[in-house]
């Protein structure tokens, strides 16, 4: 009897403690020890239920959260005790669709509380990135990482993984669950059988599918498909075709399990960019490099080519539809997530996210509401619901500490003044600091760096060259031509860039490269080339008679100098290459040029060029030196303009 007394008064205990919101679920007591962190006496907002719990103490032990409870209940003990008095605690932020194009970008999320991301266009670098934050070596947020862009053909973004078969869907797809990568991303120019092959073969690996609507499937397929999260509000109201927003396809999506990642500012700043001058106060602008902010210069963006003011118009009508619409979603049950699409035009990682949480009010949702969209629907959009995005015991400790409340409004989380990232206390004044004064090495520093290259047989020329998008520095290499005892001509160089450094060696009929991403052979193989890495599958692509290895580097146009040596001025020649891609994945896509010989410019040869690499277009012209290297060459692309330029006559 009295054993069942004492039973029952346990069970009363627990439960009391339960009941309180949040208590440890260990036990009504919990005592810090060394190594903990404790959080005193501030108010929760716990984002697993809606509210606010005032006074409590969050007792932190490595990179999880071992109890939350009211301040009486938790005793710090030998924890590192943060005062939380008058403070609001509240998950880490996640931005569900950015695109990270340099490694510096990283300490800007956690900076402005971002502690995890998802980014849907990868390479092998990405990878790199992510693993470097897992082990600690990187400060940044968790990465989740999608592989290539999965896109037919013509792809709308170089680099992409181009698709127009169900074989090659699901190759491309094990090929990236092989490679790594947590998700698929689909696009645009997919063609039905081949969309519904990447949804297959991704559930079959296990794999999660995001991205686009494909024209020729439909939003009304897509919402059905499995598909796992739609972005931009693609195919309910894109930036340009018919608007579907009716009550039937929004009642549609709410019944079925598909999020909508919505990327209000990405719509917001396009549809602006007719006046620039505006955006150019974006926060947080000034620590985006000078090459990213040339990319999103207007004029170097493709995508605005033909845009007229009435279309500027019109994508400033379409938003207000998508606010709207975003709204009638919300309220019908269908799932919402935040993300940017940070990697656009002014939309600056980390910062934007606080942008679209006002756009999200502003579409209908309430604080809390928008805040639920960035924490706690993330991880369920992530599979990984309680793990992230909530505080409450079992959950990582992704925390910002914020001086006014939240749920009043949602302006009070931009600059967090205390952020915890995988249980580790920052303050925003020292991560400000380490980001503007840490020195970053250029380039040509990363360059000299590198091993002095080797030379085969007979020099004939040696340089540094600066390479240029839009007229910023992107990458620096130097290179080494030599002519071997068979008179064949040897290119020996070093590239350097922010997404890494590799070396090569060359000639017209087989390339090796050795780098961050591992080493590839490259070489013609009766009437085709032939890609083979170190670790991975083969590449191959057929390669006409007399075709030339591009290895996207200064050592193509010594072959085409080569080449087109004997050319008069005026004459034309064609030339075939297979220029090997290492930027997204391996890839090796067939091109074709016709260089016109232009009369010499300071005893240099100087040549017009036009052509194809796989379907995309491209014009220019390169220059050679005295000594048969390249001295300059600027070629137009529909993203820009690439840049090659001699900057020293010697390489060491």
């Amino acid at each position: 009897m009295l054993a069942r007394v004492k039973r029952s008064f346990l069970v009363g205990v627990v439960a009391l403690a339960c009941s309180r919101g949040g208590g440890d679920r260990s036990g009504p007591h919990a005592r810090g020890v060394a190594g903990d962190i404790a959080i005193v006496g501030a108010t929760v907002v716990p984002m697993d239920r809606e509210g606010s719990l005032r006074d409590q103490t969050v007792l932190l032990r490595g990179d999880r959260i071992v109890a939350v409870a009211p301040a009486a209940e938790i005793d710090p003990g030998a924890a590192t005790v943060v005062d939380g008095h008058g403070k609001w605690l509240v998950p880490g932020l996640a931005d569900m669709h950015v695109h990270i194009t340099e490694e510096s970008q990283l300490p800007l999320f956690p900076l402005n509380g971002v502690t995890v991301v998802r980014d849907l266009f990868g390479a092998p670098a990405h990878l790199r990135w992510r693993d470097a934050i897992a082990k600690g070596e990187t400060m940044g947020p968790i990465l989740v990482q999608a592989g290539p862009i999965m896109d037919g053909d013509p792809p709308t973004w170089p680099g992409s993984a181009v698709v127009t078969s169900a074989d090659a869907a699901r190759r491309e797809v094990q090929a990236q669950k092989k490679a790594g990568y947590d998700w698929i991303k689909v696009y645009n120019g997919l063609a039905p059988d081949v969309y519904k092959a990447i949804l297959a073969e991704a559930k079959a690996q296990g794999l999660p599918v995001g991205g686009h609507v494909p024209k020729a499937v439909g939003i009304e397929t897509a919402v059905r498909s499995g598909q796992r999260s739609i972005e931009h509000l693609d195919g309910y109201v894109p930036f340009r075709g018919d608007i579907h927003d009716d009550d039937a396809i929004v009642k549609a999506t709410a019944a079925q399990p598909v999020w909508n990642c919505p990327t209000l500012i990405v719509t917001e700043n396009f549809a602006h960019m007719d006046h620039p001058e505006g955006l150019a106060k974006t926060r947080g602008l000034d620590m985006v490099s000078a090459a990213v902010r040339a990319s999103w210069d207007p004029k170097n963006d493709f995508r605005l080519k033909t845009f007229t003011a009435e279309m500027f118009a019109e994508g400033r009508k379409r938003n207000q539809i998508r606010r709207a619409l975003v709204g009638k979603l919300h309220r019908a049950g269908a799932r919402i997530v935040l993300g940017t699409d940070t990697g656009n035009p002014f939309v600056v990682p980390g910062f934007a996210v606080h942008e679209e949480l006002k756009l999200l009010v502003a579409s209908g949702l309430t604080p809390w509401q928008a805040l639920r969209a960035a924490t706690a629907s993330a991880a369920e959009l992530l599979g990984t619901p309680k793990a992230l995005g909530v505080i409450a015991p079992g959950a990582r400790a992704d925390l910002l500490l914020v001086d006014r409340d939240p749920l009043a409004d949602i302006g009070a989380l931009a600059d967090p003044p205390l952020v915890i990232l995988r249980g580790a206390v920052h303050k925003r004044a020292d991560m400000l600091a380490a980001i503007t004064t840490a020195h970053k090495p250029s380039l040509a520093e990363r360059l000299a760096a590198l091993p002095a290259l080797e030379e085969e047989g007979a020099r004939v020329a040696a340089a540094r060259y600066d390479v240029l998008l839009n007229g910023q520095s992107v990458e620096a290499e130097r290179a080494v031509v030599s002519r071997a005892a068979d008179k064949a001509l040897v290119v020996r160089g070093q590239v350097a860039a922010d997404s890494g450094s590799w070396s090569y060696r060359a000639t017209p009929s087989a390339l090796d490269i050795d780098g961050e991403s591992g080493a590839i052979r490259v070489a013609l193989d009766s009437g085709k080339a032939v890609a083979t890495p170190k670790s991975g599958d083969k590449v191959e692509v057929a390669a006409p008679a007399g075709a030339v290895i591009a290895p996207q580097s200064v050592a193509e146009f010594v072959w085409y100098g080569d080449l087109l040596a004997r050319l008069p001025v005026g004459g034309s020649r064609a030339i075939d290459s297979v220029e090997v891609m290492t930027d997204n994945g391996l890839r090796l896509d067939p091109a074709h040029f016709t260089f016109t010989r232009q009369p010499d410019v300071e005893g240099r040869r100087v040549y017009k060029l036009e052509g194809t690499i796989g379907k995309m277009e491209l014009a220019g012209t390169f220059s050679v030196d005295r000594d048969g290297a390249p001295h300059e060459v600027t070629i137009s692309l529909k993203f820009g303009t690439f840049a090659i330029r001699r900057v020293s006559d010697d390489s060491p």
